[in-house]
């Protein structure tokens, strides 16, 4: 990794990048609570797995796209392009709601479900590729935070004005929160410089996502096999949350005021964990402690939802998964890739970490989908069994990636 900029340059820069960071998740927030509800009313929850499979689909076409225009117009103009389209995205599908075409609902979640992933892995390939390790236990959880506090807001206004102003408003409001995430993502590159990749890099082949990167870095393979089974431990827990509530509140208002507290929690939460536990835990405990000791936390989690099967514990279940993958999970993680080329930053990062997450959340959704249709419906003790099952793989994952990561992240 290239040298970073000054500190007088370089805490600036960091801190419009977690602006940036807060105002388009802030506006995710909006999308993420009101788009479920729509879907919930305009659909049914129990369709929910079926949309979720085509999520993959659109990651792999948006993904080479990213590759391409990164090949051409490098990494900044590529994430102003990324911006962008995602607002153009939200003002259309906000215009076809507002004409009542039914099938808006569904194309917008497939969407909202996509987009965020890749500009995420934008915002830490940037900041991966600024940051040394050392810095990097500093400032990642204070990025993080910063972050943070756009969904945090969010979730408290959506609370408040959902019932008040309806739903589909929200859906707006993503679109122009993309507006300043723009302007503040540029300045934080125009402080701390764009990252370059190497003359070789530029020359290299191997297509726009150069995948055999995978094979030269092994971390990237048990990175990516961590990522994944946390998604099967999300996605029955998510599902889980979303029955219990349909039959709780099957009011769509009151559904989405309920998820923009829930997501409000989520986001206090990691708030908290990112300013005072992420830089605790970092600095006082090894990496490998906490790529396994994170997983045997989930583990307890969904014990519990076999044995208590209500909405408050399944909701609990998804509060502590989100808050630690939002905090010491996203911090920690992130720190292995600081070592790695241009290309494995920012092309194959978007791969392991965006494509591998949402492919691996539909594989999920797709798996609970087919089971539905092959008997008709699934126990509600059935989502809690796959999540511990999800958790207890991903333990044994873990162990494999934190031996890699004790070993140094050298090639193999």
């Amino acid at each position: 990794m290239a040298e970073g900029p000054p500190p007088s340059r370089l805490v600036p820069a960091m801190v419009c990048i977690s602006l940036s960071a807060a105002c388009l998740v802030g506006g995710y927030e909006f999308a993420r609570s009101t788009v479920a509800s729509l879907f919930i009313e305009a659909f049914g929850a129990s369709r929910m797995p079926y949309v979720m499979t085509m999520v993959p689909v659109l990651m792999a076409v948006l993904i080479y796209c990213y590759g391409r225009i990164l090949s051409r117009l490098g990494s900044l103009w590529t994430l102003q392009v990324s911006l962008g389209f995602s607002a153009a995205a939200f003002l259309a599908a906000y215009a076809a709601l507002r004409s009542g075409w039914k099938p808006a609902v569904a194309g917008i979640y497939v969407f909202t479900e996509a987009y965020i992933v890749i500009l995420v892995e934008q915002f830490w390939s940037f900041i991966n590729s600024t940051l040394d390790q050392a810095r990097a236990k500093t400032f990642n959880g204070p990025i993080l935070g910063g972050a943070s506090l756009g969904p945090l807001l969010a979730g408290l206004v959506l609370n408040r004005f959902a019932s008040v102003f309806g739903s589909e408003q929200f859906v707006l409001l993503s679109g122009l929160s993309f507006v300043p995430a723009a302007a503040l993502a540029y300045a934080a590159y125009r402080l701390a410089g764009e990252p370059q990749p190497t003359v070789a890099e530029r020359r290299g082949s191997g297509g726009p996502l150069r995948l055999s990167l995978i094979l030269d870095h092994k971390v990237l393979l048990f990175m990516a096999g961590v990522v994944a089974l946390s998604q099967f431990f999300a996605v029955a827990t998510n599902l889980r949350l979303y029955e219990l509530l349909e039959t709780a509140m099957p009011n769509k208002d009151a559904r989405s005021a309920y998820l923009g507290t829930f997501w409000a929690m989520v986001n206090g939460l990691a708030f908290l964990m990112q300013f005072v536990a992420t830089p605790l835990v970092l600095r006082r405990l090894s990496l490998a402690v906490i790529l396994v000791g994170i997983p045997l936390v989930h583990v307890c989690t969904a014990g519990l939802m076999l044995v208590y099967p209500g909405l408050t514990v399944a909701a609990v279940a998804l509060l502590l998964f989100k808050g630690i993958d939002y905090s010491v999970f996203r911090a920690s993680k992130e720190l292995l890739y600081i070592p790695l080329p241009f290309d494995a930053r920012y092309r194959i990062k978007q791969v392991v970490d965006a494509f591998n997450y949402r492919f691996s959340k539909g594989m999920a959704a797709g798996g609970i989908s087919l089971a539905k249709s092959l008997l008709g419906t699934l126990p509600g003790w059935a989502y809690p069994a796959i999540s511990l099952a999800a958790a207890g793989a991903w333990v044994v994952a873990a162990v494999s990636l934190a031996r890699k990561a004790q070993d140094g992240i050298k090639p193999a």
